[in-house]
């Protein structure tokens, strides 16, 4: 009778130690629950804004508490109504309200598939999450925030009028317009 070799232990990336490592492999999911807390928490805005703009549900919005203790608007001020536009199919009142709504809405949506398709494969993809964080679009995309965010205070407390009667162009009304009104 011949004896065969025990198998290879798991590595800690979910391969088999000694055996070729050119194939990526994830790591397994620990736990299921707060990738279920993610979608949850990534998609409840959106159904409830496709509730609100498409069946006329009426949801109480809560007052800014960052503008009522601070005297000034948030940097998220707009957002929720961006996307409540957004979803109705309005984009040019979306984008006055807030520049980032769409980008908001896109970037839940990427991530809502990420985290399903870590529920469905069992894998995680924090590696892929990680590599995200640290990367130079995200840098760019969180300093293009807080400029606009800049912007849009100084344009509501400063009314400035812009040379070369760029002032008079639809899309500087309409941002005036979105930053008046926050």
């Amino acid at each position: 009778m011949k004896l065969r070799p025990p198998p290879y232990p798991h590595n800690h990336s979910g391969q088999y130690a000694g055996t070729d490592s050119s194939a990526i492999a994830l790591p397994r999911l620990r736990s299921p629950f707060w990738r279920l807390v993610t979608l949850t928490t990534l998609l409840s805005p959106l159904v409830i804004a496709l509730g609100v703009s498409r069946w006329g549900m009426d949801f109480p919005f809560p007052p800014c508490l960052f503008q009522w203790f601070l005297g000034f608007p948030a940097p998220s001020c707009g957002l929720t109504r961006s996307v409540l536009a957004l979803v109705a199919g309005d984009w040019p009142r979306s984008l006055s309200y807030h520049l980032f709504g769409p980008v908001v809405v896109a970037l839940a949506g990427v991530f809502s598939l990420c985290t399903t398709a870590e529920l469905i494969t069992q894998r995680s993809l924090a590696q892929w999450y990680r590599r995200l964080w640290r990367s130079r679009a995200t840098v760019i995309l969180i300093g293009a925030y807080v400029a606009y965010y800049g912007l849009r205070l100084w344009v509501r407390y400063t009314l400035p009028s812009l040379p070369w009667g760029l002032d008079e162009t639809v899309a500087w009304q309409q941002f005036l317009a979105g930053a008046v009104a926050l």
